[in-house]
């Protein structure tokens, strides 16, 4: 049985424009001590989908439809009654922080700037487990030393804006490791961070998953941040997922031209000969008004008049590779020819 199971998952956000389709129809899943990659341009709705499932969408977010299966347990929040959504709130906050933990992009935006780290360390601890406020406190030193932060007993004192954005992101990770979760979803964690502090936060935190075998969503824009660090990766664009597969079907046997152009468009190191990077060219849809069929259509230099009208079905590929394209289907391939 899967660590968490998505299956048919439909979030919208109503806004003054109309309704925003922001995931629309998606399954996947994760095991225990995997780490899956979702990757997808800004507005692709693999925030948004990992929101739905920790149940901390915007007020103008609902889940329309779907199942969330997490660790055994129906944690979905559709078709619900106040009572219901009561008792489904109880659970949640029983869940976040203790078995499912999220790291954000913006330490800055998590962190309460006006509590010292170590309130905000041992907060987790204290909400959910039966240590004293000493025992906490402890921990969580023990923790920032893991976590590579010099001189804890005395930074733990401090204020986040006494941080570096490189040290912020550390203790970002330390808090959302504090209770062991099965399973931690990392939200764009090294946006904010020159390359350097990058490829040392990717290297913690893949440490850390080794060391306690947790289960890893790393949610990002740039496939070069999860290469080599995913067993498995997810290919969202325009509220949908085109393209799932290993990391090594992804990376040398991708199908979807979306993901073809993704990695067209990322410097590959091994590489030696020197290639001009291939940016893709227009803009994702718009999911006020989202297209009929393949969602990609309007930039896809292989597009057919099936691409425009009709949806694409997931074709498997192999037992772990599958793809929503025409291409892949006898039809689409007679109108290409």
């Amino acid at each position: 049985m899967s660590l968490l199971d998505v299956k048919n998952l439909v979030t919208e956000f109503k806004t003054e424009d109309g309704t925003v389709q922001a995931v629309r129809n998606i399954s996947f899943h994760i095991d225990g001590g995997e780490v899956l990659g979702i990757v997808g341009e800004s507005g692709s709705g693999k925030s948004q989908t990992m929101f739905s499932v920790m149940g901390l969408l915007a007020d103008n977010g609902a889940v329309i439809n779907g199942e969330i299966v997490f660790d055994g347990k129906d944690i979905s929040s559709t078709n619900k009654t106040k009572a219901e959504k009561k008792a489904y709130e109880k659970i949640m906050q029983t869940i976040r922080g203790k078995d499912m933990a999220m790291i954000f992009q913006d330490p800055m935006t998590f962190l309460n700037p006006v509590l010292r780290i170590e309130t905000q360390l041992i907060e987790p601890l204290l909400n959910h487990t039966k240590m004293s406020k000493a025992e906490a406190k402890q921990k969580s030193i023990e923790m920032m030393e893991r976590v590579g932060i010099p001189n804890p007993q005395e930074r733990i004192r401090q204020y986040p804006h006494q941080f570096s954005g490189g040290m912020r992101q550390r203790i970002v990770i330390a808090i959302a490791l504090m209770c062991h979760p099965k399973l931690i979803i990392a939200d764009e964690p090294t946006t904010a961070l020159d390359v350097t502090i990058q490829a040392q936060v990717l290297e913690l935190i893949q440490s850390l998953q080794k060391e306690q075998n947790t289960s890893i969503i790393m949610i990002t824009h740039d496939l070069g941040v999860v290469a080599n660090m995913c067993d498995r990766i997810v290919i969202m664009y325009g509220g949908k997922i085109v393209e799932q597969g290993t990391d090594n079907e992804i990376f040398y046997e991708a199908k979807h031209p979306y993901t073809l152009g993704l990695l067209e468009s990322v410097n590959n190191p091994e590489n030696k000969e020197k290639t001009e990077l291939k940016p893709i060219p227009g803009s994702p849809p718009d999911l006020l008004h989202p297209p009929v069929g393949c969602p990609f259509v309007d930039r896809c230099e292989k597009a057919m008049k099936i691409c425009k009208d009709q949806e694409p079905p997931l074709t498997e590929i192999t037992k772990t590779q599958f793809c929503s394209c025409w291409l892949l289907q006898k039809e689409g391939m007679m109108n290409h020819e």
